[in-house]
């Protein structure tokens, strides 16, 4: 049995894995770096870039010794490449609500030309996956699984939608400063101003006009899916 687990990158998403992988008998791969996954203690020692990570990842690091089974497929220097670009993110969204000036080929630039796929291509059990950007790259590959199962609504962020169609994943039909201007929208207002990350991935969900403009916009069938 090969199936695909959708939970988003939040501290409710993180505690209803834990949740269920304390239910379930299936072996798990999780999306998070094996040098934690070996040596949990780590998780308090890491650089402080790291911190919102381990505050999402902690429900399923403190099962770990205690649930078999468990295999994690990240390495923390992917994640670190990852705040890396966040940082630089960062800046521009400073720099498009202080100046309210966005350059597109600016915003293009920071990210990544090709998207490198993370998740084994073979596993038994059950994936984990708790990027829409890299569930994109999955089905790309082709790879063949059982099924592909939501724990609770999984929609891509404006960062998502950025990266997928910067590598020709998703057709968009509109401005791409539309997408822009919602990141701007989600790290610069939801994110800051909520108690933690889901908090404001709960707004961007909520959001009728986000919602409205990637349905409009994005022209893949099977992307329209996420957002009925």
């Amino acid at each position: 049995m090969k199936i695909i687990l959708l939970v988003p990158f939040h501290e409710r998403g993180y505690e209803k894995l834990s949740s269920y992988l304390e239910r379930t008998l299936h072996s798990a791969h999780l999306p998070i770096p094996v040098e934690l996954c070996k040596n949990t203690m780590l998780a308090r020692h890491v650089p402080s870039g790291l911190s919102s990570y381990i505050r999402v990842w902690r429900p399923v690091l403190e099962i770990l010794s205690t649930r078999g089974g468990i295999n994690c497929y990240l390495t923390l220097s992917q994640v670190e490449k990852s705040i890396e670009t966040s940082i630089k993110l960062i800046g521009l969204v400073l720099k498009a609500k202080i100046f309210e000036k966005i350059d597109l080929n600016e915003w293009m630039s920071v990210l990544p030309d090709k998207i490198e796929p993370l998740t084994p291509s073979e596993w038994s059990g059950i994936l984990v996956v708790d990027r829409f950007t890299e569930y994109c790259v999955l089905l790309k590959r082709n790879i063949s699984f059982d099924y592909a199962s939501q724990l609770e609504k999984f929609i891509p962020t404006p960062l998502d939608l950025l990266l997928l169609v910067k590598n020709r994943f998703l057709d968009w039909s509109c401005d791409l400063r539309a997408i822009i201007k919602w990141a701007v929208k989600y790290y610069g207002e939801y994110i800051i101003t909520s108690r933690d990350l889901t908090e404001a991935y709960d707004k961007l969900k909520r959001s009728g006009e986000y919602v409205d403009m990637v349905r409009k916009c994005a022209s893949n069938e099977d992307f329209q899916y996420y957002f009925t």
